[in-house]
């Protein structure tokens, strides 16, 4: 499983949770993190990059616990590695079939909102409900340095969310898997009469059917391993209590 930063680990926390007794690799790719403002070709190589080094490491299920990424390169390394491949993506559908009011949001980064992706999810599953799409500039790396209940995340949360108040939206689809860990911020603007979306426990589903599928056997040899492709593996270490409740050691892999 890999990310550009710690935000799959909201999905290695649902995946773990329906797999407990599954070895894990986790890979945050922190040395490019965040992947939003990078260009397609940059997106496309490191995920080939990230996943043949996967491979090499034992892998026999990836899951791009990423929007941005699985959105960029996600057909560039099904083309190219021979193992089942799970990608993540805004929950617009269920969104827009449970809506009353007609009305959600999507809140992503800049790059997955602009993604041909989205554009065919709206066209496939949105109907003639309106989607609001709107970034959270600066979550990533809130998320990314343990700001998850300071005075300036609140503020970036806010500045996004308290406009959405007044739209008549009742659901709002997370695009970006660093955004479940603000859901308490969200929900301090939204209270509980919005619905948060958040696809993880969808994306460990398909993980245990795939792995049925392919008859793939944990063989009880459960392991959890963190690699960072930083230098500073002690900052992973740090956030990892954080953000999925346990320390783990953490290996520095810098795959330049």
């Amino acid at each position: 499983m890999y990310d550009s930063g710690l935000g799959g680990l909201s999905v290695w926390r649902a995946v773990r949770a329906a797999l407990p007794d599954w070895p894990i690799t986790y890979l945050a790719d922190q040395a490019y993190c965040p992947y939003g403002p990078r260009s397609r070709e940059e997106i496309i190589a490191r995920a080939l990059k990230v996943g043949h080094y996967l491979v090499s490491q034992g892998a026999t299920l990836l899951v791009v616990a990423c929007n941005t990424a699985t959105t960029a390169a996600i057909a560039a390394l099904r083309a190219e590695l021979s193992l089942p491949i799970v990608g993540i993506e805004p929950a617009i559908k269920p969104a827009a079939a449970m809506s009353r009011t007609g009305r959600i949001a999507v809140l992503a980064t800049e790059y997955t909102l602009a993604s041909e992706r989205v554009k065919t999810l709206l066209d496939d599953h949105a109907g003639d409900v309106d989607v609001l799409r709107r970034a959270g500039h600066g979550w990533v790396e809130q998320v990314e340095a343990g700001e998850l209940s300071s005075e300036r995340t609140r503020a970036l949360v806010r500045k996004v969310v308290e406009p959405l108040i007044d739209e008549n939206i009742d659901h709002i689809a997370l695009g970006c898997t660093h955004y479940p860990f603000l859901a308490p911020l969200i929900r301090e603007v939204t209270g509980d009469g919005i619905q948060l979306y958040d696809p993880a426990e969808a994306i460990a589903r398909r993980v245990c059917d795939l792995l049925r599928r392919h008859g793939c056997d944990s063989q009880g040899d459960r392991y959890y391993r963190f690699i960072t492709t930083s230098d500073d593996a002690g900052e992973m270490a740090l956030r990892l209590p954080q953000l999925i409740g346990h320390p783990y050691p953490v290996e520095s892999q810098p795959l330049d």
